[in-house]
């Protein structure tokens, strides 16, 4: 996915450059010989990310009877899917720009909530990369924000209020939509590219890889249960996509989603 000619390069720049740590976390926990020891020692050359980790790890998010005390420890008793999620997700937080904006804090909500969506309908063998191309779906909205501060958010609910395509209004102004320029960031930071993909590819009206559908469930059922605003109104007003409705139809207790996204933002503080 090269860069797009026309894209002003200034937008791919407006966000911190994610972890190194949480990148490289990525790209060893993809090798099925990658050994608990390498990945602790490699969370732990970054120890504000350790200590946050740690603190995820004791969460009551993840249930822990007894007390996580290191690293090591931490992906013995969760697993390398869980020590990804954890760290992913600290990552993150620590590089989120003005977390106390009204438009930041529901962009987070909605961020998460499309993780944990992602994450339980995905059936794929690598369910947890689902986790994660669906917590770093949105950082295209980030960037177009933290470009237009006042006027990203009117554009988003003039959007709804009016009721016309979010993407195609950030194509018109900022000349590239929000999915467009997150898989642009994403590989700017060097993630696989199947990730940037399927973050890209968002809000495709059609299907493609097992990643990417996850991603598109995760974000359109954030959105249904009234986390955010990602442009996906005009599609759900017209039906529930079908692998959002067969996720409803199922035993996900999407009434539990707010609980779940409420313990991770308490975790993070």
């Amino acid at each position: 996915m090269p860069l797009t000619k026309g894209v002003d390069r200034r937008l791919l720049t407006r966000l911190p450059v994610f972890s190194p740590v949480a990148v490289r976390l990525l790209l060893v926990l993809g090798d099925e010989r990658s050994s608990y020891k390498e990945v602790a020692k490699l969370v732990a050359l970054d120890p504000v990310l350790a200590g946050e980790v740690l603190r995820l790890a004791n969460s009551g998010f993840y249930g822990r009877r007894f007390e996580v005390r290191s690293v090591l420890n931490a992906i013995a008793l969760l697993g390398f899917g869980k020590i990804t999620q954890i760290a992913v997700t600290a990552a993150l937080w620590r590089g989120l720009p003005r977390r106390t904006a009204p438009f930041v804090k529901d962009w987070w909500r909605h961020s998460i909530a499309a993780a944990l969506i992602a994450r339980h309908s995905s059936d794929a063998p690598g369910t947890d990369f689902a986790y994660t191309a669906a917590l770093l779906h949105g950082v295209g909205q980030l960037a177009l924000f933290e470009d237009s501060r006042q006027e990203y958010p009117k554009l988003v609910e003039n959007a709804y209020t009016e009721g016309f395509d979010l993407l195609e209004r950030e194509q018109e102004v900022f000349g590239v939509d929000h999915a467009a320029l997150a898989g642009l960031i994403l590989q700017s930071w060097g993630l696989p590219e199947a990730l940037c993909e399927a973050v890209a590819r968002h809000h495709d009206a059609t299907t493609g890889t097992v990643l990417e559908l996850a991603v598109q469930t995760g974000c359109a059922g954030a959105e249904y249960a009234r986390f955010g605003r990602c442009g996906c109104h005009e599609r759900l007003a017209e039906s529930v996509p079908g692998p959002l409705a067969e996720l409803l139809a199922s035993d996900y207790p999407l009434d539990m989603l707010a609980t779940e996204v409420n313990q991770i933002e308490c975790s993070l503080g």
